[in-house]
């Protein structure tokens, strides 16, 4: 990820490229090297500090990306800007799957594609605007910048911010210019239909003191995954009827996204000093189907092979590269609504900004199950998968919904003294919900004497074999600030710190079609006076270069988990809940101009990882299994990371980024279920010192070369040609540094733009995955219809056209 956006802006020049009595005395440039200057000059202004300055003036690794950009290089969803970054990592996935992300090596779970939301994990924090969201699926329309920020954020950004924070910044109402912006895409992926991307965006004055600005985007994204309903061993007339068409076992094009979202604000500018802005944000996503290959399954590949050593990411296609099996329909149908109220007021020496939002983010949805229904119930007669008889699908419905406020006072004086304060305030609450189903479970089940099923007794729905409800009520207060001084010109110190409280309550319903796992229990987890601190130091070298040292901690909130007591053994205290994990960051950087066109941002660093929060289950009956999350041993994670760019002539610009991270665990710790129990008649999992983390690859690398160039007709032009290399990402965390993981493949990928101007117009066109690499990226399920692995998305070319009045 590139850390600036370049902007021709003469007055800034002149400002700034002629002050100084160095500069005076050297002879006027040329206008061939007075184009190349203006290039050099980064105006990007971001407010992740608590106060607006220039991204290249912030003394932490920060990146920022403004529309123009996000939109050249087709950014338009968080799923985009990762893939763009070297530093952040979250597994291929389509539409429908939110990921675990990681970033600096921090990452414990599963890099696939899960249908389970309690199994995804962040080591982010995601703003939308001042507001904290545990997801950010709201597409990136209409937005000033998108900004990320790396190393932990605790100070000023709170829960969740363990490795970073990424924030939109969205576009805000303008009270004396009219404008009206209309982009469309038009865009087709290998094996897909057309695809169209549009987004209108009007701001209107309404007086001298009110304006409104409206925006509305729609995607109509098809798909290119076919969904076959039987897998390819089956002859016809003896596979399942379809889904949702009994009669229809073949779906083309199933992996296919409809969104339509859209914001309103309104600002008054109540006096000179005060204003405030309502805003409202919406966004509707279908997310259907599941991108992918269906495999076949390890035992019937091998079938008559002598020494067969096929894994089952490496076994045939079943049918070919772009078809799944899965008899069930799968799609995610998403819903994010946000109220915000925003209050600026310019105070003498110092200015007050208070937002205060309610949110909802929704998402219901259903995926097949047949590899786990298999697994789960395939051991009674009748309800095998080869027996015919049905199989299995699940449905999921989650939701988030909360109040946060903040206010914020930021010193606003030309001293050496800088400060902000703030106060924190969430009240949230969340619920996981999950069902397995087998439609002929009751009647199968019910002819099975020794089973012992009774629906009236074990309660739920007739044909649900399994129903979990995990939910949490949690409150959070806080009181945070930083204080930085300028104690020369050349050194700044700056430290911080964050104190806060927070109570969680859980509540879980499980439950099983025979009883087994039963459990509906509420309890609470709590901390007060919990503080993390931050401390920062940066020395200028000259006036375009500049070095910093960061302490910083960063931490995500505790929790509670649904394990029950069985048999008279006891769940341990340290397994019914587990407390929040935190970072301890130590950061070395360098950012500046190193040599005339050369700008260069690098450090390096070391995260302790304290207390992680990683994945556990209890196993009920010795079959049913429970899952949850508990605190494991310490890990820590090193790296090295560079974002650079050089103007080789006043039209040509070479960009180069890498970072390189590894991650650990610390220590060895072994966790048992029950607590007084011999850990051999416990269930107990073992962390061995040295096993790595996995989920991040060894080494990113992104590179490119743009030309841009203006003709005398008014008529500007650009082309730029983008390549990335991602080497092997281990797909799993490794519970001991001898245990065999599988990694994906290493892979390099292209992209290209051309594009031209002039006036309010411009127009582009762009292809994504040039050589259309296939590499292994994601996968899901496996068992007994065969492992579906996910690839790149394959050859993407479109066009774009933008039309702008001002």
């Amino acid at each position: 990820m590139v850390p600036f956006t370049k902007r021709r802006l003469s007055l800034v020049i002149s400002a700034v490229l002629l002050s100084g009595t160095a500069y005076a005395q050297q002879a006027e440039p040329s206008a061939a090297e007075k184009a190349k200057q203006e290039k050099q000059i980064e105006v990007i202004t971001v407010t992740a500090s608590g106060r607006p300055q220039l991204a290249s003036e912030i003394p932490m690794n920060i990146s920022a990306m403004t529309e123009a950009e996000l939109r050249e290089k087709r950014i338009a969803s968080l799923k985009d800007l990762i893939a763009d970054s070297v530093e952040i990592s979250a597994p291929g996935n389509s539409a429908r799957f939110a990921d675990s992300v990681s970033v600096r090596g921090l990452n414990v779970s599963g890099v696939n594609a899960n249908n389970i939301q309690q199994f995804i994990r962040t080591t982010m924090a995601y703003y939308l605007d001042a507001t904290p969201l545990p997801n950010i699926n709201y597409r990136i329309k209409d937005i000033n910048r998108v900004e990320t920020l790396l190393g932990p954020q605790g100070t000023l950004y709170g829960a969740g911010s363990l490795g970073g924070t990424i924030r939109y910044i969205t576009n805000q109402p303008v009270l004396d210019d009219f404008q009206f912006d209309f982009n469309t895409s038009l865009y087709q992926t290998k094996n897909g239909g057309v695809s169209n991307d549009t987004d209108i965006v009007v701001n209107v004055p309404l007086g001298e003191r009110v304006a409104v600005r409206a925006s509305i985007a729609r995607l109509d994204e098809k798909g290119y995954t076919d969904r076959q309903v039987n897998p390819s061993w089956l002859a016809a007339g003896e596979g399942f009827a379809g889904d949702p068409k009994p009669n229809q076992t073949l779906y083309k094009d199933d992996d296919y996204q409809d969104v339509t979202g859209g914001k309103v604000a309104l600002l008054w500018q109540v006096s000179d000093d005060i204003k405030l802005t309502f805003s409202h944000i919406q966004q509707d996503q279908l997310a259907h189907g599941t991108n992918g290959a269906a495999r076949l399954p390890v035992d019937r590949a091998c079938e008559g092979i002598a020494d067969c050593d096929l894994t089952s990411f490496d076994t045939p296609f079943q049918y070919n590269d772009h078809t799944i099996v899965a008899r069930f329909e799968e799609y995610s149908d998403r819903e994010l609504n946000m109220d915000t109220l925003d209050l600026d007021w310019q105070l003498d020496g110092m200015k007050l900004h208070s937002t205060t939002s309610y949110y909802k983010d929704s998402s219901i949805g259903q995926a097949d199950y047949a590899s786990q229904g298999d697994a789960y119930y395939g051991w009674i007669p009748g309800l095998a998968l080869d027996d015919g008889n049905d199989s299995a699908y699940m449905t999921f419905d989650n939701t988030y919904k909360g109040l946060t406020h903040e206010t914020r006072l930021t010193s606003d004086t030309d001293s050496r003294l800088s400060w902000i304060a703030g106060v924190y305030y969430t009240d949230q609450k969340r619920n996981f919900r999950f069902s397995e189903w087998f439609d002929k479970l009751d009647d199968i089940a019910s002819e099975v004497g020794w089973l012992g099923f009774d629906r009236a007794a074990v309660g739920g729905v007739p044909g649900q074999g399994y129903e979990e409800d995990l939910g949490s009520k949690y409150k959070e207060s806080a009181l945070f600030g930083e204080v930085g001084y300028d104690i020369t010109d050349k050194l700044n110190v700056t430290v911080g710190a964050r104190i806060f409280n927070y109570e969680d309550t859980g509540l879980a319903l499980i439950r099983d079609y025979l009883g087994s796992t039963d459990s509906n229990r509420e309890f609470s987890n709590k901390e007060n006076g919990e503080s993390f601190y931050k401390f920062n130091a940066s020395y200028k070298f000259s006036d375009e270069v500049f070095a910093y040292f960061t302490y910083s901690q960063g931490f995500r909130r505790g929790g509670t988990n649904g394990f029950r007591d069985e048999a008279g053994q006891v769940v341990a205290d340290n397994v019914q809940s587990y407390e929040p994990d935190s970072t301890d960051n130590l950061e070395l950087g360098l950012k500046g101009y190193l040599a005339d066109g050369w700008y260069v941002q690098t450090n390096l660093y070391q995260i302790n990882w304290n207390n992680v929060q990683t994945y556990f289950s209890q196993t009920i009956d010795g079959i049913f299994p429970v899952n949850g999350t508990t605190n494991g041993p310490d890990a820590v994670t090193r790296g090295w990371e560079l974002n650079s760019r050089y103007y080789l002539t006043d039209n040509i610009t070479l960009s180069y980024a890498t970072a390189t991270t590894e991650g650990k665990w610390d220590e060895t710790l072994t966790k048992c279920v029950y607590q007084d129990v011999a850990e051999a008649d416990n269930e107990c999992r073992t962390w061995n010192k040295g096993g790595l983390l996995g989920g991040s690859p060894k080494w990113r690398h992104n590179f490119g070369v743009r030309y841009d160039t203006d003709f005398d007709s008014g008529m500007t032009a650009y082309a730029a040609l983008n390549g990335r290399y991602v080497s092997q990402v281990q797909n799993d965390r490794q519970d001991d540094p001898n245990s065999p993981v599988f990694e994906y493949p290493s892979y390099t990928t292209f992209s290209a733009n051309v594009g031209f101007g002039k006036d309010n117009w411009d127009v582009s066109i762009w292809a994504q995955n040039l050589t259309d690499e296939d590499a292994i990226v994601s996968n899901l399920n496996g068992g007994v219809l065969g492992r579906r692995t996910i690839a790149l998305t394959p050859r993407t070319i479109g066009i774009n056209f933008s039309y702008k009045y001002y």
